[in-house]
Parts: structure tokens; C-alpha cells; sequence
């Protein structure tokens, strides 16, 4: 009897051994893949969403911005219970954003790159540590410099950038607005036949809160690193794949840049 209880007890502290085991190791997978940095965080997936819906859906932005017009006086935007922000233009670029959105046509969607994601990153990681902000990085590169490290891109390319603490749909209304910005450059991207896949990277900024830099292109071709036999490094290209031609509050448009 007791021999039969102990192979019993013995066998209950083998199977909770391999549970453990198992959850560790589930654990371990899960924490590595949640620091993927093929994998949006949720805050980015719902701003590159939003993006979409922009694009798929002109009609419906406009009547957000068109809500917009009570919390105007003058050149400063005030929504109930939040500090007044003075703009550059006031509703004179909500009026213009109306406009161009009524005549939009709907676009396809963006579909994530990896290299373009991979060179918002390294813009967002230099202006987390100097506290810059802009298009231009810490050695004067462009995007058309920052990509070249991920890979190749083919068509347009451009870039669009997010200072402060506001929320995706925030964020494309502003984006859309582009007060201040005489080329009107963030809404002709953010609508823009000529891009198909994109990049996204947000994250912390010393003196906005939060930033999130967009790189977009109408492809892209990723540069990826092998292992040769004898355990060199080579590098070879693989495409991100065909882009797709079928096809988002608080407005802060003075952060964003041209």
C-alpha cells in the first residue's frame, strides 16, 4: 500500500514538474514575441487602423472635423474642459481640410512593412534620447537615409510625425487639419494613392509626452540577413510582397511637421 501511494505521489510531482516547465516556457515565448519588432502594440495598431478608415472613408472624416467647429473661437480650439490650444490658422484649415476630404476619393489600405516600421523605430529611438523633433535626425538623415539600412523602397516614400498625448482618431484629425503647414504634406500622404505599405513606431518623448513617426511607401523590399554554411553573414533581399491597390478629441496640428 504504501509503495503504490508513493509511485503515485511520484508521478503527481512529475506531471506538475512538466506543467511548470511548460508554463515557463509558454511564458518566455510569449514575452519574446510581445517584444517582436514585426508586431504592432496595441496603441499603434488602433492609430494605423484609424489611418485606414481615413483612407477607406473620406466622407466620414469630414463630418468629424465638421463637429469640430463649436470649440473654435478664433485661432483657439478649446473642447469642453480642456485647456484652450491656440493654432496657427484656427477653422480656416479645418474649412480647407473639409473641402479637400468632400472631393477625396476613397484609398486603399496601408499594409505593414517591416523595414518601414524598422526605420520609424530608429528615428523614434533618436528623438526619445535628444528630445528633438522633426523629419531631420541627429546626423541630418531623411527618410529617404533612414530606410536604406532595412532595405529599398519603390515608388513614393514619405513620412509623417505625431507630438503629445492624443488619441489615434486625434491624431489623423490633425494629421488631416495640417494648420500651419502650407504644403498641406501630412493630409496629401495620409490620402494618397501613391502609398501602399507603411511603417509605425509610438512611444515616449521628452517634452510631448508621447510621439509616433509613419513611413510609408508604394512598396518596399526588406533587407534580410542569412546564415551561409560555413556561418558567415550574407545578406539577400525579400519582398514585403505586392502592394494592395483595393483597398481613425483633442487636435494638436502644431506638432506634427511638414
Amino acid at each position: 500500500m504504501q509503495g503504490r501511494l508513493l509511485r503515485l505521489l511520484t508521478a503527481l510531482c512529475f506531471s506538475i514538474v512538466l506543467l511548470v516547465s511548460f508554463m515557463a516556457r509558454t511564458a518566455q515565448s510569449q514575452g519574446s514575441k510581445s517584444l517582436s519588432q514585426d508586431e504592432l502594440t496595441p496603441a499603434e495598431q488602433d492609430l494605423l487602423n484609424e489611418i485606414n478608415q481615413a483612407r477607406a472613408h473620406p466622407d466620414v472624416y469630414y463630418k468629424y472635423l465638421q463637429s469640430l467647429k463649436p470649440f473654435f473661437k478664433g485661432n483657439n480650439y478649446q473642447p469642453g474642459g480642456q485647456p484652450a490650444l491656440t493654432t496657427e490658422e484656427g477653422w480656416d484649415a479645418v474649412q480647407d481640410a473639409i473641402r479637400f476630404l468632400r472631393a477625396a476619393k476613397p484609398q486603399g489600405l496601408l499594409n505593414p512593412s517591416r523595414g518601414l516600421r524598422l526605420a520609424a523605430v530608429a528615428h523614434f529611438k533618436d528623438q526619445n534620447a535628444t528630445g528633438a523633433t522633426g523629419h531631420r535626425g541627429a546626423s541630418s538623415d531623411m527618410i529617404e537615409d533612414r530606410v536604406k539600412p532595412f532595405g529599398s523602397w519603390q515608388g513614393a516614400i514619405g513620412e509623417n510625425l505625431s507630438y503629445g498625448n492624443e488619441s489615434a482618431r486625434e491624431r489623423v484629425l490633425a494629421w488631416l487639419i495640417d494648420d500651419g503647414v502650407a504644403s498641406r504634406g501630412h493630409r496629401k500622404r495620409l490620402l494618397s494613392p501613391d502609398y501602399h505599405v507603411a511603417g509605425l513606431t509610438c512611444g515616449p518623448h521628452p517634452s510631448f509626452g508621447t510621439m509616433c513617426v509613419m513611413t510609408l511607401a508604394g512598396a518596399f523590399v526588406d533587407i534580410q540577413t542569412a546564415k551561409t554554411v560555413d556561418g558567415a553573414s550574407t545578406t539577400s533581399n525579400a519582398s514585403t510582397g505586392k502592394p494592395n491597390k483595393a483597398a481613425p478629441a483633442k487636435i494638436t496640428p502644431r506638432r506634427s511637421h511638414p
